[in-house]
């Protein structure tokens, strides 16, 4: 029995330390927060490395500057978004019952696929936890707007949405 629970223990102890070892798939994943009364954005721009928040000043003379920025990263978050299949993605999901709220631009890169993805007051299962990973890093004065328990019961409130599949399928009054 001690030698049957010594040999669990020790293949659970290497299936974890070999998940640890796994290699991470480079990224780049980016978030534009924008704030239109003050013609300014932030970026957050996380790789497979790196955390980088740049406030850009959207005025004549204004300069662009990292406010933030991080190597301590949560591994197994950041190994989960190098799984994501970005050819899988659509370019809008859009909740139709909201007309103002919580709009995210969302650019990923991985190799040499590049998607960008609009979320428009919807919570999207592989693509929302980056924003959750995101605010979890930063300090809380830099944290973008995300209520994900809000997302959630607006959707299951609404279920009438949009899902656009190529951006020649957008159009301006969708």
């Amino acid at each position: 029995m001690k030698k049957r629970i010594g040999h669990f223990i020790l293949l659970n102890a290497f299936s974890l330390l070999s998940c640890k070892g796994e290699p991470i798939e480079p990224f780049e994943l980016t978030v534009a927060d924008y704030d239109y009364s003050s013609a300014s954005s932030l970026l957050y721009c996380l790789t497979d490395q790196k955390l980088t928040i740049t406030f850009r000043g959207e005025l004549e003379g204004e300069k662009d500057s990292v406010l933030f920025s991080t190597t301590d990263l949560p591994r197994s978050g950041i190994r989960k978004l190098s799984k994501i299949n970005i050819d899988s993605l659509a370019v809008l999901y859009r909740n139709n019952c909201i007309a103002d709220g919580d709009v995210k631009v969302i650019r990923f890169k991985k190799g040499s696929i590049y998607k960008q993805v609009q979320l428009n007051n919807y919570y999207h299962p592989l693509l929302s936890p980056a924003i959750e990973i995101i605010n979890g890093i930063v300090p809380k004065k830099h944290q973008m707007y995300y209520n994900k328990e809000a997302l959630l019961q607006k959707m299951a409130k609404c279920q009438d949405f949009n899902i656009i599949q190529k951006r020649e399928d957008l159009k301006w009054d969708d």
